[in-house]
């Protein structure tokens, strides 16, 4: 049932996409916006491992890349190697607690605020660290903690019924 799998992420990282891009940013109330991409990706690699969040995070950094319509494979990166990184605490975390991912997704959120500031404004001259830091970087590492928390258990729910599915398909076989 890889099938069914694919599909389904297929359609988290697209509605994730399009609440990022497309409805996140049309609220008045929030001056920051969530990464949502980024959610996606730790949260599988985390509850799949290293090269699920590998797969994750190169099709969530190839949506954020044609979103941002800048150059193909920078966001590409920083996904791919969130989704390794996150997916080695695959084996030693147990992936329904909802503490570890948060943290783990707050840390992860501050180093791709860092990779972009690093290549898009420090490259250019840019060395107002400490403004970037406080105005950008801090708030979205909150909203997308505080929204990790949200989603979390939805993406949970997700990867254990395709698991199910998974297993029950794999007995049929047998």
């Amino acid at each position: 049932m890889k099938i069914k799998r694919i599909l389904v992420m297929a359609a988290v990282i697209f509605a994730a996409w399009l609440l990022q891009y497309g409805l996140f940013p049309l609220c008045p109330w929030i001056d920051t916006v969530p990464n949502l991409l980024l959610i996606v990706t730790v949260s599988f690699g985390f509850m799949k491992g290293k090269k699920h969040g590998m797969a994750v995070g190169f099709f969530c950094g190839l949506t954020a890349d044609i979103a941002s319509m800048g150059t193909l494979g920078f966001y590409m990166a920083v996904f791919i190697l969130a989704g390794y990184l996150n997916g080695a605490f695959h084996r030693w975390m147990y992936s329904d607690y909802i503490v570890f991912p948060l943290i783990v997704t707050g840390f992860t959120s501050l180093l791709y605020g860092s990779y972009v500031y690093l290549f898009e404004f420090l490259v250019r001259g840019r060395l107002d660290f400490v403004y970037y830091l406080l105005h950008v970087i801090i708030p979205e590492s909150l909203y997308t903690v505080i929204l990790t928390a949200a989603l979390y258990p939805f993406l949970s729910f997700i990867n254990r019924r395709l698991e199910l599915t998974e297993r029950r398909s794999a007995t049929k076989f047998v």
